[in-house]
C-alpha cells in the first residue's frame, strides 16, 4: 500500500504544462507540500490517504498568481471613483495610507487574501508602499500569513515626489530602505518559499535616479527580485524627459535595470522598441487590466509583448482601483479588453489567458520550476472548480468557461502547499466574513475622522 497526506480523484485535470495536457478522469496525490503522483481512470486499489476529495464533476487547475495588489487598498473600495491616476491617489490611496496602522494592515490583509483564496488564487505579490513605519510592514505580512496563502511581499521605496502629492511620510533614502528590506529578509528567513521578500521602486515619479542605482546594486549584490509600477500612464515619461532628457525604459536599460529579476507593473504605455528591451532582457510584465480601465489609462499591448517572448503575468492590482481582489474576474478583462480594443476576438484566448495567471505568473515570480501547473515535484497549490452553477452551466470547455462563464462560487477548494485554505464557502484559517467585515468598519471609522481632518 502507498498512503499519501491527500488524494484528488475523479477530477478533469487541467495541467497547464507546456502542451496543455489534460487529463478527463484523474487523480492527483500529494505528500507534505508537493504533488507526489498523478494518474488517470481510476484511483488504484493500493492507495490510501489521511484526507480524500471526491471531485467528480469538477475541474482540477493550477492556482492562480495575482503578481499585483496593494493590501491596504481593500479598506477603500469605491474611494476617488471616476478619477485618473493621480487625482485618484490623492483622493484615496495617499490620504488613508499615511493613516494605517499595524493592525489595519493585518485586517487589510486577511480582507485582501481571502478573497483571493476563494476566486481560486494561491500566490499574491503584494506592492507595499506605506512605509512610513516598520511595523507596518510585519502587520500586513502577519495577516497574509493568517490565511495560508503563498506571499511575495514586495518593500518598496519612494525618495522624491512630494511635487505630486506623494506624503513627506512616505519618503525616505533609497538606502534607509535597503536596510529595512534586509531587516525583512533576515526576519521571515525561515519561511522557505511560503513567503519571499523582493523591494522596487514604487512610481517613476517618486524616484531619484540615484535612488534606483543604490536600489539596483542592493538586489544584485544579494540576487534579490524587484518591481516597479512602469509606464502606467504617460506621467512616468513626462517626469523622466523633464528630469533626465529621455523616457524611463530606455534610461533603466541604460543603467542595467532591465534584468530577469524585474517585475514591470501595467506597461499601457510600452512601444514596440520598449518591449523588445523587455524580452531581449528578460523582464516580466504584470499586466492589470481592470485597474487600467477603472482609472482610464488604457490597454496594455498584451499581444505584441507575447509575440516579442515577453513573459505576461495577470495582476488584480489594489482594491481601491479595481475595486476587488476577484481574481477570476479580472482573468475576464484580461481577454476582453485585448478583443475589443482591436476588434479581433482572437487577440487573446481562454487558453493563452489561463497561461499568464498561472505558467506566466510562475516565472514572474521566480517559481516556474515549483509553480504554475499540476506536475509531480511541484507544489501542491491548485483549486478545484465546480462548473454546477447557473453561470456556469453547461460546461463545453473548461477554458472556455473559467475564463468567461465563472465567479467565485465556482472555486469549491483551494489548496496551497499541499493544504486545504478554503473549502466549500469555508476558510481553514477560522475567520468569518462577516466577523472581519465588522471589525473593518470600525477601523475604517478611525480612519475617516483622521482623514477629514487634514
Amino acid at each position: 500500500m502507498t498512503h499519501y497526506d491527500l488524494l484528488i480523484k475523479d477530477a478533469d485535470i487541467c495541467v497547464m504544462d507546456s502542451t496543455m495536457t489534460r487529463i478527463p478522469q484523474g487523480w492527483v496525490a500529494v505528500n507534505g507540500t508537493d504533488i507526489a503522483a498523478i494518474g488517470q481512470g481510476t484511483t488504484p486499489e493500493n492507495i490510501t490517504a489521511s484526507d480524500t476529495i471526491d471531485a467528480s464533476g469538477q475541474v482540477l487547475f493550477p492556482g492562480f498568481i495575482d503578481t499585483h495588489t496593494h493590501i491596504f487598498q481593500s479598506f477603500l473600495k469605491g474611494l476617488g471613483a471616476d478619477h485618473r491616476l493621480i487625482g485618484w491617489l490623492n483622493l484615496s490611496a495617499l490620504p488613508y495610507g499615511q493613516f494605517m496602522t499595524p493592525y489595519q494592515q493585518r485586517l487589510a490583509a486577511q480582507l485582501t487574501c481571502m478573497e483571493a483564496i476563494k476566486s481560486g488564487c494561491t500566490t499574491l505579490c503584494e506592492f507595499f508602499y506605506t512605509n512610513q513605519d516598520p511595523e507596518l510592514a510585519d502587520g500586513c505580512i502577519a495577516g497574509m500569513e493568517d490565511t495560508g496563502i503563498r506571499s511575495i511581499f514586495i518593500r518598496t521605496f519612494q525618495d522624491c515626489g512630494k511635487d505630486y502629492g506623494m506624503p513627506a511620510c512616505f519618503i525616505q533614502p533609497a538606502s534607509q530602505a535597503m536596510e529595512e528590506v534586509s531587516r525583512l529578509r533576515k526576519t521571515y528567513a525561515n519561511r522557505g518559499d511560503m513567503l519571499s521578500i523582493w523591494t522596487g521602486p514604487d512610481v517613476t515619479w517618486s524616484t531619484t535616479k540615484e535612488g534606483y542605482r543604490t536600489m539596483l546594486e542592493y538586489c544584485n549584490a544579494e540576487n534579490v527580485r524587484y518591481a516597479m509600477h512602469i509606464d502606467e500612464t504617460e506621467v512616468d515619461d513626462d517626469m523622466c524627459q523633464r528630469n533626465y532628457g529621455q523616457d524611463i525604459v530606455p534610461m533603466l536599460d541604460e543603467m542595467g535595470f532591465l534584468s530577469d529579476r524585474m517585475l514591470a507593473t501595467h506597461c499601457v504605455n510600452l512601444t514596440n522598441d520598449e518591449i523588445r528591451r523587455f524580452a531581449d532582457n528578460g523582464v516580466s510584465i504584470s499586466y492589470n487590466p481592470v485597474s487600467n480601465m477603472y482609472l482610464g489609462s488604457g490597454a496594455a499591448p498584451i499581444r505584441e509583448a507575447l509575440d516579442a517572448g515577453v513573459n505576461v503575468s495577470v495582476g488584480t492590482d489594489g482594491a481601491a482601483s479595481n475595486n476587488t481582489t476577484d481574481y477570476l474576474e479580472s482573468l475576464k478583462f484580461a481577454a476582453l479588453i485585448q478583443k475589443g480594443f482591436t476588434r479581433d476576438a482572437a487577440r487573446i484566448t481562454a487558453p493563452q489567458t489561463l497561461q499568464m495567471a498561472t505558467n506566466g505568473g510562475a516565472k514572474a515570480a521566480g517559481m516556474e520550476n515549483r509553480l504554475g501547473s499540476i506536475e509531480v515535484g511541484k507544489r501542491a497549490d491548485m483549486f478545484l472548480f465546480e462548473p454546477r452553477k447557473l453561470k456556469s452551466t453547461p460546461m463545453h470547455d473548461p477554458y472556455a468557461t473559467i475564463i468567461y462563464s465563472s465567479s467565485q462560487e465556482n472555486v469549491s477548494t483551494t489548496i496551497v502547499n499541499g493544504k486545504i485554505v478554503y473549502s466549500n464557502g469555508q476558510f481553514s484559517c477560522g475567520i468569518e466574513e462577516r466577523d472581519l467585515s465588522d471589525k473593518i468598519n470600525i477601523e475604517l471609522d478611525k480612519l475617516r475622522k483622521q482623514v477629514a481632518a487634514l
